[in-house]
């Protein structure tokens, strides 16, 4: 039995196998990754925003992925992209809201980004405002969303948003 050529073959293929990264190595593509998410992300943000501002519900959700979950503080927990577009529709049925949100961090690694950052979040009411909503905005909050890249976009897939204020505690 002639071993040698399946010798010869197996260091080739070993020969041609991807060296794992070293933890330097690794660092820098995290960074690489992490400072073109953040471009990525903030364009989609600043449209996201946007489109809610201008209370267009069915274009702000089109940044969400199909299976994205949306959750906020005395609500359930929105899954879904239709659920978080009727979500925006119920909202903005409210009156007009303006948000603000300042990253704090992001991190991406390969499809995936975790952004974490403040928000400030203002309510105008309109005719279908519940009574006494107005009075709990301006509110200051945390978010926290997790980013999926798909068919080369970056889409939220959890949108977690808390207020800083006290429970039961209007401004």
């Amino acid at each position: 039995m002639h071993r040698t050529p399946w010798i010869v073959a197996a260091l080739a293929l070993a020969a041609c196998a991807p060296r794992p990264e070293t933890p330097e190595q690794a660092q820098a593509r995290r960074k690489a990754e992490t400072d073109s998410a953040k471009v990525a992300l903030q364009a989609a943000e600043t449209l996201v925003l946007g489109y809610l501002a201008a209370g267009k519900a069915d274009s702000a959700a089109r940044f969400y992925t199909e299976d994205a979950t949306y959750t906020t503080a005395g609500a359930p927990t929105a899954r879904g992209r239709a659920a978080v577009q009727a979500t925006f529709e119920r909202l903005l049925g409210m009156g007009h809201w303006t948000i603000a949100v300042t990253p704090e961090s992001v991190e991406a690694s390969g499809p995936v980004a975790v952004e974490f950052g403040r928000s400030v979040i203002s309510f105008a009411p309109g005719p279908h405002a519940p009574p006494g909503l107005a009075g709990s905005f301006p509110d200051t909050g945390a978010y926290l969303f997790t980013w999926r890249k798909v068919g080369g976009a970056w889409l939220i897939a959890n949108d977690i948003n808390v207020s800083t204020r006290a429970p039961g505690r209007k401004k």
